[in-house]
């Protein structure tokens, strides 16, 4: 008898998942380093700003997505090939198969 639900995920799918999640991280983060660059070219960080600097803010992303690809990266890359991982509520949000809050 099983209790409760469990999700039994293997190396293969995590790894997939962990590679696609790399990707869009590292994109995100070219988005962001490309904005960030075009408002410096225009004048933007010599500009007075009451509500914050949107260049620190583009930057501030850029590093996020960044430091997240990396970690993301680094559990990838630290699978024990051939095995079978359980995950629970809490692994499935850390590694963005599941976005947001609780679920239940």
């Amino acid at each position: 008898m099983i209790e409760g639900l469990k999700l039994d995920f293997t190396t293969d799918e995590l790894a997939e998942h962990l590679s696609k999640r790399v990707d869009h991280h590292l994109e995100r983060a070219e988005f962001y380093d490309k904005q960030a660059k075009a408002l410096v070219t225009g004048g933007a960080e010599a500009q007075q700003y009451t509500n914050g600097d949107p260049v620190q803010s583009l930057r501030d992303s850029l590093a996020k997505h960044r430091n997240r690809a990396a970690l993301l990266g680094v559990m990838r890359d630290h699978l024990v090939p051939g095995e079978t991982y359980r995950l629970h509520e809490d692994d499935l949000l850390k590694i963005e198969i599941l976005s947001g809050g609780r679920m239940w």
